[in-house]
């Protein structure tokens, strides 16, 4: 089969390599759909090092063609069109125990990828149905859904509280519909891209700021008259932002720290201005067991608008290239 590998930093090349048997509790999935995530161009590049050679591909959807007999707990058939989860885990370990999957201790890297390939075999438990409602290209957006609602449950709020989202990415557009689902109010989107603030507004936000051309503290007092927002969500991937969100938080709100900063910063800030305040500020990693509600949840979110070009597994470069331009919410690979 052919799959998309990084041999070396800087690096990634499309070949053929063998595909496996399918193993105990194991799905044999034909690749559809494979979306360019966030990672992937700093996981060609190196600012997100893992251990080479690396499969890319970790947003996808498919079909099963081929099921281990033990492989049917949950009544997946051959035919099933389906989403991948790449998030895997040993089970066993203190972390996995007390549903912190995400932390694993046995696994040491728990995100499988390899799934910007033509087939995927994946274990039972990380496979999902989808809806007869859903196409498959909206289907790559369920591991999007899964990694942005930690954002929202881990600093839950009251019906009516102000939300602030920095930085409309794929995740943030889809964390802005979810806290509109949550009853957030005054929902505020900070981002420099014209078309994905148009974007942000069409899926509801009620206000979008350009950070290039506003004053992004003067119009976040206007909005909340000088109150600030309860929740901010900063996802924006740039750390010179976080002091703004702490300038523009309410008194007894939260702070998400959402992103990854490739920069890997230390982050400084007048501990006053949370004390002062007492406001609150919550880190996010990870998404475990997030898959089942994701599924649930996508029919309740637009994620058609959220569709932008399409490359076939031949110009998978082309794809993050396109990625890269900060223009679309979700570039695709089409795989076979």
């Amino acid at each position: 089969m052919k799959a998309v590998i990084v041999e070396e930093y800087g690096h990634a090349v499309l070949k053929d390599i063998p595909l496996p048997e399918v193993g105990y509790e194991e799905i044999k999935v034909r690749i559809a759909y494979c979306g360019v995530g966030g990672l992937d161009p700093y996981i060609v590049s190196g600012e997100v090092p893992l251990e080479l050679p690396w499969h890319l591909g970790y947003q996808a959807s498919g079909i099963i063609e081929e099921l281990d007999k033990n492989a049917t707990a949950r009544g997946l058939k051959v035919g099933d069109r389906v989403t991948l989860d790449q998030h895997e885990f040993c089970g066993s370990c203190y972390n996995c125990m007390h549903d912190r999957q995400n932390f694993c201790d046995n696994i040491n890297n728990s995100f499988m990828d390899a799934m910007m390939a033509e087939y995927n075999i994946i274990q039972q438990r990380q496979v999902w149905k989808i809806p007869d409602s859903m196409s498959l290209e909206e289907a790559t957006l369920v591991e999007n859904i899964g990694a942005a609602m930690p954002a929202i449950t881990l600093a839950p709020f009251r019906i009516g509280d102000s939300f602030m989202l920095l930085g409309a990415g794929t995740c943030g557009l889809l964390i802005l519909q979810m806290a509109k689902l949550q009853g957030a109010t005054k929902i505020t989107v900070v981002e420099p891209v014209e078309a994905k603030r148009n974007l942000a507004l069409k899926l509801g936000a009620d206000y979008a700021i350009d950070p290039k051309n506003q004053d992004v503290a003067k119009e976040a007092m206007k909005i909340t008259d000088n109150r600030g927002f309860d929740r901010i969500v900063e996802g924006s991937g740039d750390s010179a932002m976080f002091p703004l969100c702490i300038d523009m938080v309410a008194q007894c709100g939260k702070i998400v720290i959402f992103s990854i900063y490739i920069e890997h910063p230390t982050l400084k800030f007048d501990f006053d201005k949370i004390w002062f305040k007492e406001a609150s500020i919550q880190g996010v990693f990870g998404q475990p067991n997030l898959f089942p509600r994701a599924v649930d949840i996508a029919p309740k979110l637009d994620l058609k608008s959220m569709l932008g070009p399409v490359y076939p597994l031949e110009q998978w470069q082309e794809a993050i290239d396109a990625h890269k331009t900060m223009e679309h919410a979700r570039v695709l690979v089409k795989c076979t």
